[in-house]
């Protein structure tokens, strides 16, 4: 009787979950069943398609060139030195995850306009971020950053505490520390963290179109560029972005998995 009714949980559970996926499949893949090859063809060989895909790229890339740079020393903050200030910046830092992007995008195109004290200081000493690509970088890392900090900071609280004292009784310092042991241990969930940001970057698009004025070529980004081209009933258009954009998302979500499941062996290990 036990048995049975493992058996039918089980079923169960397969059932719910198999469902949950194709219903997940059909919707997503659907938008390659909307048009011709003929036509998603033609559109990869438009010019105008690729200048907003690479402008993606390149914002996304500086994002995550950003997110590692101020990333890694904030996660070992929040890892390694628990205090009130640390338990303050972890707030901080994990708050644009509970904050909708366009509520980030609207905060940042107020904050930085003429019209506020911050915004006109900036203005004044010629830094402008409202209609500028500067200004989907600064939204899209805000929103992309809480991906990486977690990551890597998961990926630190994996590491032997025990092999870090013994490294500094024997001199090492805090930064040969960080440097020789905590980052080479902890590579693969770097990795995992940029894939994950560069792909939440690259796909933005709520804060990025409050603070991008849609200027085509200068800052109209792919997902911009897909709901422009929907706007004028260019769908084939449309599709072939966001089809690219779906594949790109799946190729680093592949890569992020992977060093996650790495990660978690060395943790289990």
């Amino acid at each position: 009787m036990h048995l049975n009714k493992n058996r039918i949980f089980d079923v169960l559970v397969y059932i719910i979950s198999f469902l949950f996926f194709a219903t997940l499949v059909l919707l997503l893949s659907g938008i390659f069943f909307q048009t011709s090859i003929h036509l998603f063809i033609k559109e990869l060989k438009n010019a105008g398609l690729w200048n907003s895909i690479f402008l993606s790229f390149k914002l996304s890339f500086i994002v995550i060139l950003i997110n590692l740079i101020i990333g890694i020393p904030i996660a070992y903050v929040l890892s390694f030195k628990k205090s009130k200030i640390s338990f303050l910046l972890d707030i901080i830092s994990t708050l644009p995850l509970t904050t909708s992007p366009l509520v980030i995008g609207f905060a940042v195109l107020i904050t930085m306009g003429s019209l506020n004290p911050v915004g006109k200081f900036l203005i004044d000493k010629g830094i402008k971020f409202v209609f500028t690509p500067q200004g989907i970088v600064l939204v899209q890392l805000i929103i992309s950053f809480p991906f990486f900090v977690n990551i890597v900071k998961t990926s630190f609280d994996s590491i032997n505490r025990k092999m870090l004292d013994l490294s500094k009784t024997l001199g090492a310092s805090s930064f040969d520390v960080l440097f020789r042991i905590i980052i080479p241990v902890s590579y693969n969930g770097i990795i995992a963290g940029l894939a994950m940001s560069w792909s939440r970057s690259i796909g933005e698009y709520a804060a990025t179109q409050m603070v991008s004025g849609v200027i085509p070529k200068i800052t109209e980004t792919a997902p911009i560029e897909v709901f422009v081209k929907t706007s004028y009933g260019n769908y084939p258009a449309a599709i072939t972005i966001a089809g690219i954009l779906m594949l790109i998302s799946l190729f680093f979500l592949g890569i992020f998995k992977y060093f996650s499941y790495k990660v978690k062996i060395k943790t289990n290990a």
